[in-house]
This record gives structure tokens, C-alpha cells and sequence, in this order.
């Protein structure tokens, strides 16, 4: 029988359940008396995924087919898509495919049981021929072209394919033109057959919902037998220094562009260690790079750096790095200055006041977020993979200490790891 637990929040006056349903699909919910109601569906399968074991047999799928099956599923065999579906039932959709997952979203102000309900069937429901996917490729190749003519999107791909030598995340979400050719029906209903099962899933709701309506729901479109789950990625063997520390690129752009990388293989496994690190490195970004602070202002007085600066760390459970971006007249000059301002931030050590003020500001921005409820519905999708209860982080972020900060610039921001990516004018 399915199991519901409930958390709550003395802090926020907030609570939601979590259903651990008997088809093995972990539902979460969040009641929330806002006008919308959002719904995120996910599968632990997205643009990383090309390597993976089913049993005894080891499958290779074509880059891009995470994203070209988010696509896909959206058209029903009667030739409607879902699109039409929600439209009627006033609600909006729509999907997005990251490296490690690939969501299928709606929002609704009315309707949302019948939402919530079609959202399950058009995601579990596949249905491909030949002609279909041959009409996608085109399509999708065209977004690929686009992305290659981006030379945003350039600038940022070359910086992780630099860093990178067989971390998939420096291969392209969509793919190639070459390898989304290679995809089939038989491939899309082989993905949807190996990942696309509700242990490898999760529902999170946001709004005017119950979790006895959404158990309801989920009992009538998914079913409770368990299909079964046995699929695992291959793992990589990432070295530990980057592959290129300098990439440039010519395109048509007014001002060159720069993304500046480094590189962390120093990922901690549990999962709130490794928020908390993100967090923390995030605050030390923002205390030594703010646009309000002192470095950003004298480069762009200097005329350095162009307006629009911009910093921040991203991590999973297999990778992780800081990036810079923006626009520089000169990108070589304003990495070694970036290098120099680190070096005395080591050397005079950071300021304390700086720390407390952007640690207030991490928590003002964790109790914004419940004023939305796209917010928490994506909140609780992220949490979920990593089994982490979202009313845990105000304790993560009250770990964070000025001594840890300082610990993190001791130890990131090697020379070895850097990558500038630069795009300049033809």
C-alpha cells in the first residue's frame, strides 16, 4: 500500500508530503493557496545519458536522445498532441532536457486534477513511426544549427569541452546532426522501456492539490504494479587537470565574449555536503566578484569589463566548476586580473561583514522562493533525486561558516584548473 509522509517547517509555517507510491513512482506534494498550480514529471534520463548497462547488455545511444524523446512524446497517436490537450484544458506546457534529467511541466489556474492526469498519460504513453521521427530530425537539426551559430552558447560549450575530457557534459544536449540521424522508433521505445519507469521517476506537485487527490490520480494513469528498474550508467574516468587551458573562437560578434572555468573534482559524495559547498562557494563568488563590489567597479571603470558580469558554481554528483562570463575587450587581461584579486583576497583575507551579508542573502532568497509555486515544484524536483528534505537547507546554509569560506579559497581557484573560452569579432 502506498505510504504517505509528511514534513513540515516551524520556520516557514509550511508543510508537504512525500508518497512513496506502489508502483514504485515517488510523488511529492505541496499544498499551496496560490492562483497556480504547478507540476513537474522527471526522469532521471537526460543528455549525459549514452552508456548504460540493462541487464547483461551494454547499450550505446546516439547523443541526443534524451532530448529528441522529450520532444517526441508530446505527439499522441490520434495525431493531437498535448499541447492541444492542455490548451483546452486552459493550462500551459511545456518540457526541458538538462544532462542528468528531463522534465515535462504544466501550470494551471483551473483544471488541475485533468492536468495532473494527462500530464501522467502523455509521458508514459509513447507512441513513434518512422515518418514521425524522420520529420523530427529536421526539426531538431535545426535547433542544432542554431545553438552552433550562438555564439553565446559556443563561448560556454567550448569552455566545458576544454575542461573536459570524458565528463559527457561537454557534449551538446541535442546532439549532432550525424547523431541524431542514427535515431529510431526502436531506440526512443528502447529508452522509454529502460528508463522511463516509475521507479526511475518523480511527480512533484505545487498548489491546489491534495495528496489524496494526487494519489488518486496517480493509482488511475500509472497503475501500482512495478514494471521494474535495471538500468545503470557506465561510469567515466575523468583526469583530474583540464584538457585545454585556452579556446578561442572567431564569430560576428560586436565585443568578444569569455567564459572563464575552473574546474572541481573534489565533489563531496553526500549529497548535503555538496550543497552546502555550492552554497558556500556561491557566497565566496558573490563576497570577492559582486557587480556591487570593488573588483567588478575598478574593471569596469578601467573599461575591462563590459556590464553584465556575471558568476556562479554549479555542481552534481559528477561534476562540478566555476564559471565567469560576460564580455571584455581584453578576456586574457581580465582572467590574469581575476587570478591577482584571489591572490590578495588569500593573502589580506576576506571580510567578515562581507560573509554575514551575503549569507543573509542566500537565506532571504531559500524563503522567496515558497512565494512561488514553480519555485518549489522545481525545488522538490531537485531535492528529490538526492533524497535531501527541502526544509533541511536553512541547517545547510547555517553550517556554512566565514572559517569554511575561507577553507574554500584556500583550496579551489588552482592555476592548473582554469579554461578561458573566448569568442571574438572575425
Amino acid at each position: 500500500m502506498s505510504n504517505i509522509t509528511e514534513f513540515q517547517s516551524s520556520l516557514l509555517g509550511e508543510r508537504y508530503y512525500k508518497i512513496d507510491h506502489d508502483s514504485g513512482l515517488t510523488v511529492f506534494v505541496f499544498p499551496k493557496n496560490l492562483s497556480t498550480t504547478y507540476g513537474v514529471f522527471s526522469v532521471n534520463f537526460g543528455g549525459n545519458a549514452v552508456e548504460y548497462v540493462n541487464g547483461d547488455e551494454t547499450v550505446t545511444l546516439p547523443y541526443g536522445c534524451a532530448h529528441f524523446l522529450e520532444h517526441k512524446l508530446f505527439e499522441n497517436e490520434d495525431g493531437s498532441t498535448a499541447d492541444d490537450v492542455f490548451s483546452a484544458l486552459g493550462a500551459y506546457d511545456n518540457a526541458y532536457t538538462s544532462n542528468e534529467r528531463t522534465a515535462y511541466i504544466f501550470s494551471a489556474t483551473e483544471n488541475v486534477k485533468e492536468a495532473v492526469s494527462h500530464l501522467l498519460y502523455f509521458v508514459t504513453h509513447p507512441y513513434f513511426t518512422k515518418q514521425t521521427v524522420k520529420k523530427e530530425i529536421g526539426i531538431i537539426a535545426e535547433e542544432i544549427r542554431g545553438c552552433i551559430d550562438d555564439p553565446y552558447d559556443r563561448c560556454y560549450m567550448n569552455m566545458l569541452d576544454a575542461m573536459y575530457f570524458e565528463n559527457p557534459v561537454k557534449n551538446e544536449i541535442c546532439g549532432s546532426e550525424e547523431s541524431i540521424g542514427k535515431i529510431t522508433p526502436e531506440v526512443l521505445y528502447r529508452c522509454c522501456k529502460d528508463f522511463y519507469t516509475p521507479e526511475n521517476m518523480v511527480l512533484c506537485l505545487c498548489g491546489n492539490i491534495s495528496p489524496e487527490e494526487a494519489l488518486e490520480i496517480v493509482d488511475l494513469e500509472i497503475g501500482k504494479e512495478r514494471r521494474g528498474f535495471n538500468s545503470k550508467f557506465l561510469s567515466f574516468d575523468e583526469p583530474g587537470e583540464v584538457k585545454k587551458s585556452y579556446v578561442e573562437r572567431k564569430m560576428p560578434v560586436g565585443k568578444p565574449l569569455f567564459c572563464i572555468g575552473v574546474k572541481d573534482c573534489n565533489i563531496p559524495e553526500d549529497a548535503l555536503e555538496r550543497y552546502k559547498k555550492t552554497e558556500g562557494m556561491n557566497i565566496l563568488l558573490h563576497m570577492m566578484l559582486s557587480e556591487a563590489g570593488d573588483f567588478y567597479l575598478e574593471m569596469l571603470e578601467k573599461g575591462i569589463v563590459s556590464p553584465g558580469f556575471d558568476s556562479g558554481y554549479s555542481a552534481s554528483p559528477k561534476t562540478a566548476y566555476v564559471m565567469i562570463s560576460g564580455e571584455s575587450d581584453s578576456p586574457e587581461l581580465l582572467l590574469e586580473k581575476i587570478k591577482e584579486h584571489i591572490a590578495k583576497c588569500r593573502r589580506d583575507g576576506l571580510v567578515r561583514a562581507d560573509f554575514e551579508r551575503e549569507k543573509k542573502c542566500v537565506y532571504a532568497s531559500y524563503i522567496g522562493d515558497f512565494d512561488s509555486t514553480e519555485d518549489i515544484a522545481f525545488a522538490l524536483t531537485s531535492y528529490a533525486y538526492d533524497k535531501v528534505d527541502l526544509f533541511k537547507y536553512p541547517e545547510i546554509i547555517n553550517e556554512i561558516t566565514f572559517e569554511y569560506i575561507t577553507e574554500l579559497l584556500e583550496t579551489a581557484f588552482k592555476d592548473e584548473y582554469f579554461v578561458l573560452s573566448t569568442v571574438k569579432p572575425e
